[in-house]
């Protein structure tokens, strides 16, 4: 269940955390306490997505970090925020080709999530970036995704039949070439001819297609 606490949509664990280190005393090195309190994490100054390797990174702007030394009720709410994106960057570490992922939280003290990684077939490598509306803070509290997408390739599909077809291709003029041809090149062609037509439609495609599900979160 998704507790809020200021702007933030959090876990109630988040919020009991928290709650449990309420203080009203300020404090000079907020980033070398979050450290000592998530000590998986790696903390840094700023609000541009993509800073970062590792799949650890939570970066907060400067002047979140003053409002968390100076105001405690503000340092409460951020506390627990970070508390659910540390165990979102936890559980999400170990996910196919993610090379590197962190959150940041900018001077307007709203959220992102980024990541780098090769998520399809075709090895190339994707930036990803998901800033959170309430819905979405409220979807993190619950815990992230819920809400995911899937990537259908049809790429290995397309590449067997265009094999395929090359090798009717060069078949065809192999017995074109020939005065006689003989039975078993004719047959041979009889058998691309049946296996052309058994995949080179939308059927085949659909049944042998490459499906990845993974977190809707591209730019």
């Amino acid at each position: 269940m998704a507790v809020k606490i200021g702007n933030s949509y959090v876990t109630e664990s988040a919020a009991a955390y928290a709650q449990s280190r309420k203080t009203d005393e300020k404090s000079e090195n907020v980033l070398g306490e979050l450290s000592k309190q998530f000590k998986d994490v790696k903390f840094g100054v700023g609000s541009q997505p993509f800073g970062g390797t590792g799949t650890n990174n939570i970066s907060i702007a400067p002047n979140i970090l003053r409002q968390m030394a100076n105001d405690p009720e503000k340092r409460m709410e951020y506390e627990a925020l970070i508390y659910d994106c540390a165990n979102v960057l936890k559980d999400s570490a170990n996910r196919p080709g993610l090379k590197a992922q962190g959150f940041v939280i900018d001077g307007k003290g709203e959220l992102s999530m980024w990541s780098i990684g090769t998520f399809g077939d075709d090895d190339k490598q994707t930036r990803s970036l998901l800033h959170f509306t309430d819905e979405e803070k409220q979807r993190l509290a619950g815990h992230l995704p819920k809400k995911k997408s899937t990537t259908v390739s049809t790429d290995k599909v397309d590449a067997e039949i265009r094999k395929l077809k090359n090798q009717k291709a060069q078949l065809e003029q192999k017995i074109a070439a020939e005065a006689n041809p003989n039975d078993d090149l004719q047959r041979q062609l009889s058998q691309l001819e049946n296996e052309l037509r058994q995949k080179d439609n939308d059927n085949y495609r659909r049944t042998h297609s490459n499906f990845s599900t993974h977190l809707d979160i591209k730019i």
